[in-house]
């Protein structure tokens, strides 16, 4: 196919700035394997579905244009469909941070560089703040950066999880906020992140999202079972439907109610 070489391209050219193709097919995994990975030599992501699961829940018909492409940004929102032009690409790349140190830095912060890059972010600033006052300002100024790009990085962060309360994704906020604990051990951000969990566990809507969430993962897995058999189709239903008449209003009730659409019931 034509876009296989398209596709390649995009993440040959953006991947280091976090862009990421996700391809989905109804070819079985091994054919994939043979066709994509082997043959075509794809370097980007492809999951097998089969039943056609993933692509009912982008579209009210589960019927559009094979091929077909969304443009996602990092808060898993749907930003644009249809094929990408880099300009889309390199425009959404803007809003995303890099959390590359983006420049060389003095040997004395060797240590402090390779605990950045394993991800402890917080441990990384800590040891930093040891060479902020070293007399070879080269070293300083390097220390200062770590400092800095951390602690953009945790800005960053903080943004990415108040995005998600604001759209009722509880879910990922909570996934997040766990991980911010450990990322940015020793950092202010912390005590902000421990501050938000306690104050989404203490909101009662939040609570009854959550709840609706679980309900609505367990109605997913229902429906993943039918295989997109109508006949076997009835349970997922019946569970989509009591999920919206119990937690009206909810961003799960919300998801229930378009897929009782999708499913014809």
């Amino acid at each position: 196919m034509r876009q296989v070489g398209h596709l390649k391209e995009l993440t040959e050219k953006y991947y280091d700035k976090g862009f990421r193709v996700v391809a989905v097919s109804k070819e079985g995994a091994g054919l994939l394997e043979s066709n994509m990975i082997k043959e075509k030599q794809a370097n980007y992501w492809i999951a097998s579905d089969p039943s056609g699961s993933t692509m009912k829940r982008f579209t009210q018909s589960g019927r559009i244009g094979i091929p077909h492409a969304y443009l996602v940004d990092a808060t898993g929102t749907v930003v644009s469909e249809g094929f990408p032009s880099d300009q889309q690409i390199e425009s959404l790349l803007k809003a995303v941070f890099n959390p590359d140190l983006d420049r060389e830095l003095n040997r004395a912060l060797k240590s402090v560089v390779k605990t950045y890059n394993k991800g402890q972010i917080g441990k990384a600033w800590t040891a930093a703040a040891k060479f902020l006052e070293n007399e070879d300002r080269a070293i300083s100024s390097d220390a200062a950066h770590v400092r800095e790009k951390s602690e953009a990085y945790a800005k960053y962060a903080q943004g990415l999880i108040e995005g998600s309360i604001k759209a009722k994704d509880y879910n990922t906020a909570y996934g997040d906020l766990a991980a911010m604990a450990k990322k940015f051990a020793g950092m202010p951000v912390v005590s902000w992140s421990k501050d938000k969990k306690k104050a989404l566990d203490g909101d009662a809507a939040v609570k009854n999202e959550m709840k609706a969430w679980k309900s609505l993962e367990k109605a997913m897995k229902i429906e993943e079972k039918a295989g997109g058999k109508k006949k076997k189709l009835g349970p997922a239903i019946k569970k989509y439907r009591s999920l919206a008449k119990k937690y009206p209003g909810t961003r799960a009730a919300d998801m229930a109610e378009k897929a009782m659409k999708r499913l014809g019931g």
